[in-house]
């Protein structure tokens, strides 16, 4: 449906790029397009750490120690950090360290830099910028839902099997910067009946009227950019978490030119659905995912809190690897280029130690 809506309004579209096999590769299982992808793959086909990472990190001798919360970092009298604090088995901890790597994404990253705040560093580490926290992203996620005569039966297989990036790579007929693509979409019936709900007030016969139409919901939903702004931010709040640490406070809202890319990509769903034949057609507006920034990447220390390496400007033996080192966050997924950066970092810090530099 999305590529026969593409192809009518002369625009280009693509299989979705998904991290799963049609055939066994090593210890990776083939997907079997049993659809339960958004509730576990029962099957292991899904690409996740769980399957592809976490295996080969124990078996490169690697220790999980799993539920534990880390309340700071602590270093020495140089600058350098020497490990963290962590709460687990309901007593704090401290592990020594000779690189510590922050990976808590975009609102527990920043969050445990501002805890960890000392008389050396009162701003919170890796904070001589002032950015860390600011520049927080969301991308946008918003969907336009028809019903079709034909069966779509999303439940068989990967809720996104088809993507068009074309607002990604043209200018043309933009009235915003950036860009957005959109996806198929797959939900499952009972997720769906949740968004009837909660996003169109259905219940009791309406709701149960509209989900005999469940085998002919189609739907396109976009990953839209969102520009970087320093008021979209992550701080401390007064209040404290069961472990005694501040919680993060998020401010965030939409800028004009987010606003805009907002309205033309439902607008273009709309047209998209609308010339595949679907009826009842409906927008869902207030929807988003994919948190990036709050610990910016850059050229310049003053301008951004980590290297091109993600290595922290202020303190050599502090990286921070994860989604939140995104200067700006374009139209797509994050996951694979979090990945991607992930392993490059590993490769820096290894490299590194192997020269003796840390």
């Amino acid at each position: 449906m999305l590529a026969e809506g593409a192809e009518a309004l002369g625009i280009g579209w693509t299989a979705t790029p998904l991290a799963t096999l049609s055939a066994p590769r090593g210890l990776a299982h083939p997907c079997v397009y049993r659809g339960m992808c958004v509730i576990g793959c029962s099957t292991n086909a899904k690409q996740s750490v769980l399957v592809t990472w976490l295996p080969r990190a124990l078996e490169a001798g690697a220790e999980i120690r799993d539920l534990a919360m880390v309340g700071s970092i602590e270093h020495d009298d140089r600058g350098l950090v020497t490990g963290v604090h962590y709460l687990r088995e309901g007593r704090w901890r401290f592990q020594k360290a000779r690189n510590v790597v922050v990976a808590g994404y975009s609102i527990e990253t920043p969050r445990l830099l501002l805890n960890s705040a000392s008389g050396k560093f009162p701003q919170g580490l890796a904070n001589s910028s002032g950015l860390v926290g600011k520049n927080l992203m969301v991308q946008s996620n918003q969907a336009v839902w028809g019903v079709s005569d034909r069966e779509i039966r999303s439940y068989k297989g990967p809720p996104s099997l088809a993507i068009t990036e074309h607002w990604n790579y043209t200018d043309t007929g933009k009235d915003f910067h950036g860009g957005y693509s959109y996806m198929s979409q797959g939900p499952l019936p009972i997720a769906w009946g949740t968004t009837q709900s909660s996003k169109r007030g259905l219940w009791g016969e309406a709701l149960l009227d509209e989900m005999e139409k469940y085998n002919h919901q189609v739907g396109l939903k976009i990953v839209g950019e969102s520009l970087p702004q320093e008021c979209n931010c992550v701080t401390l709040a007064d209040e404290l978490d069961q472990y005694g640490l501040p919680i993060p406070r998020v401010t965030y809202s939409f800028c004009d030119n987010d606003k805009r890319l907002i309205a033309h990509s439902l607008r273009f769903m709309r047209q998209a659905l609308q010339a595949t034949g679907a009826r009842d057609i409906w927008d869902e507006t207030d929807d988003t995912c994919h948190l990036n920034g709050t610990a910016r990447m850059g050229f310049d220390r003053k301008s951004s809190v980590v290297n091109a390496d993600c290595r922290s400007w202020d303190i050599p033996n502090l990286w921070i690897c994860d989604g939140s080192v995104f200067p700006t966050v374009g139209g797509v997924n994050p996951s694979l280029t979090i990945q991607a950066i992930a392993c490059r970092t590993a490769d820096r810090i290894k490299a590194m130690a192997q020269r003796g530099e840390l």
